[in-house]
């Protein structure tokens, strides 16, 4: 009897710390894709679960949106996400004497650490380019559903413009 437990106990314990299939498994706490052009200002933000939330900020009005993501695209986004080695690229890439250009920012947190990636223009590695072309191609594909939730989509300075000026103080008479 002794022996049974134990050969049960065994199989159970295996069967626990099996690994799990690792591009099944999102890489990271949080990661935050925002882009920004002259006609159109969205972040999107992945997470563990399979939804993804969007912010439109232009056109105006600022709505928030969600979608469900699809078991098979979850499964394909994570090993993309997987073999996206982030920490190798640097935190900026913004090109020079350019105006008006496109800009994407990645913002990713895993275990309590931020990763903050800018880029301007065209000078950043094409691997994130790819990526982009990817996350883009990807909400194309899904049907957002509009929500009052209030989502945190981080520190997203570098891709929204900066504020108005304050106005000028006329003197009076």
């Amino acid at each position: 009897m002794k022996v049974k437990i134990i050969f049960i106990s065994s199989i159970l314990l295996f069967i626990s710390c099996s690994k799990k299939e690792e591009t099944k498994e999102f890489p990271f706490e949080s990661f935050i894709f925002s882009y920004a052009g002259l006609h159109h200002d969205n972040s999107l933000k992945f997470t563990n679960s399979d939804t993804v939330f969007m912010q439109r900020r232009f056109p105006k009005p600022t709505e928030n949106f969600y979608a469900i993501i699809p078991a098979d695209k979850k499964i394909k986004l994570n090993k993309h996400l997987r073999s996206l080695n982030l920490n190798k690229f640097e935190s900026d890439y913004a090109q020079d004497n350019l105006c008006d250009g496109g800009s994407y920012l990645i913002n990713a947190s895993t275990k309590g650490k931020n990763k903050s990636i800018f880029i301007y223009g065209g000078i950043a590695p094409k691997e994130l380019y790819n990526c982009a072309d990817s996350l883009m191609s990807l909400k194309e594909n899904l049907k957002f559903v509009p929500t009052k939730q209030i989502i945190d989509f981080g520190d997203l300075g570098p891709i929204l413009p900066p504020p108005p000026p304050p106005p000028l103080k006329l003197k009076t008479k």
